[in-house]
Formats: structure tokens, sequence, C-alpha cells
């Protein structure tokens, strides 16, 4: 008889744990977990809020980007084509100034041999 009083009472007294333990997880969730799951469902809102508006925005720029890669593609192919033509033009440039300095070398040695064949200065009304 004795035993079967010890099991009784263990089993009541594990029952009486586990509703104790019960009852305190049950308040913990109602007045700990709650709030706390209550603003991480407000932040979750908010957040799925950015989310759909970025989602709203993101979309007309990716419909436009490969448009605006192959803008992007025209404009290095003509600043390709600019850079030849500014090339070009520098040996443009530099050729006329080697031509500009043969031809007033060439202009001061033909001054000087006019004025090798003029009489001499003093006769001048000016001198070269």
């Amino acid at each position: 008889m004795n035993t079967k009083k010890f099991v009784h009472l263990s089993i009541g007294i594990f029952f009486s744990i586990s509703t104790i333990s019960l009852i305190v997880l049950m308040l913990m969730f109602i007045f700990v977990w709650q709030p706390i799951w209550t603003e991480g469902f407000k932040d979750f809102h908010t957040i799925s809020g950015a989310i759909i508006k970025l989602n709203e925005t993101a979309k007309p720029a990716s419909l436009i980007a490969p448009e605006m890669l192959i803008e992007m593609k025209k404009m290095t192919g003509s600043m390709e084509q600019i850079e030849v033509s500014v090339n070009n033009m520098n040996y443009s440039v530099d050729h006329m100034g080697r031509a500009v300095t043969q031809q007033m070398q060439r202009m001061n040695y033909e001054v000087d041999q006019m004025g090798n064949k003029f009489s001499p200065s003093g006769m001048m009304p000016f001198n070269w």
C-alpha cells in the first residue's frame, strides 16, 4: 500500500509541477512575448511596406537599365570617335606649327639676303 501511495504522490507532484510550469509559460507568453511579437509584426509591416515601395521604384529602373546600357555603349563609341578627331587635330596643328616655323626661318633668311644686296646702310633711308 505504501508504494501505491508513493506512486500516486509522485504522479500528483509531477502533474502539479507540469501545471504550474504551463501556467508560468502561458503567463510569460501573454505578458512578455506577446508585446515583443506585436512590436515585431509592426516592424515587419513597416519593413514589408518599404520593400513593396522599393520594388515599385526598382521596377522602372530595371526596365530602363538595358536601354541605358545601349546608350552608354553609343556614348563610348562617340567618345572614341572624338578622341580620334582630337588626335588628328593635334597632328594637324603640330604639322602647321612646323610648317610656319620653316617658312619664318626661310623668310628671315631671304630678308637677310635682300639686305646684303642693297647698298650700304648709310645710303638707305632705313636700316635693315
